[in-house]
């Protein structure tokens, strides 16, 4: 340290008040440093809970699961929930929080956590089907209509200004990203379907930016390029779960 920095006389610091520490804390909700935050004060839900009476608890950050064997214990597990939870001044939001039995009839629900749907499903095949039954996986409604939501906004008529490679590059940014976290379960129908819809949506902002049709921008992007202008796809990316597997994959599959 100079001499002259540590001769200059230091402006006086008050004592910081709890109601400081507090403001600073409800600043920081919703910020990189709240999934932190959330872990330290639910620490103690995880400490208490007795995962031989109540069930499995599956906690990240604020959002969990709790797996249970009978209903009566699913009943057992969600009161003392409320009560842990009451201990440190929260509560379960009731439009989130229900009792779901996972079984494999067409009418029964299943649940979404961490942006996935689970359900419980028969497997599909000749040899015996009726003996594999298990929980599957895909990208909830609400995660796939977010894609939806931004591969759309990527598109927008109000961008007909920047150079079809910059939306190809935005749009494969995206694709990635969002591929990249879903790909591990069972979402080969819905990544269709978004990868379709991206290349309808690029196509349409191809012949709307060259004052044509969507069907003459989908046979620029299709015919008249070999890769659709360098648009990426999420087909065959996909890695189903399998028993006595790795779930990591050693090479992405894109185009």
């Amino acid at each position: 340290m100079s001499p002259l920095a540590h001769d200059t006389p230091r402006p006086f610091q008050p004592t910081v008040a709890q109601r400081d520490i507090k403001a600073e804390v409800i600043y920081c909700a919703g910020g990189v440093a709240s999934p932190l935050l959330c872990n330290i004060y639910l620490h103690r839900l995880d400490r208490v809970w007795d995962a031989g009476r109540h069930g499995v608890l599956v906690r990240y950050c604020d959002d969990l699961v709790v797996m249970c064997n009978t209903r009566q214990q699913a009943e057992a597990a969600l009161e003392r929930l409320r009560l842990v939870l009451a201990g440190l001044g929260l509560e379960l939001k009731a439009a989130k929080t229900r009792i779901v039995h996972l079984t494999e009839d067409k009418e029964a629900g299943g649940f979404d956590f961490l942006g996935f749907h689970h359900r419980w499903v028969r497997a599909r095949g000749t040899v015996k089907p009726s003996r594999v039954c298990f929980l599957a996986r895909w990208p909830s409604r609400k995660a796939a209509q977010h894609a939806r939501d931004r591969i759309r906004q990527i598109t927008d008529r109000k961008r007909l200004l920047m150079a079809d490679e910059w939306i190809v590059e935005e749009l494969n940014l995206f694709l990635r990203g969002w591929g990249g976290y879903f790909r591990y379960g069972n979402s080969a129908r819905v990544f269709d379907a978004i990868s379709q819809y991206a290349l309808e949506r690029l196509a349409g902002f191809v012949g709307k930016r060259h004052k044509r049709s969507l069907r003459w921008g989908m046979r620029l992007v299709t015919c008249g390029s070999p890769d659709n202008l360098g648009l990426i796809t999420l087909c065959g990316t996909v890695i189903a779960p399998r028993p006595f597997r790795s779930w990591r994959a050693p090479a992405e599959r894109r185009r």
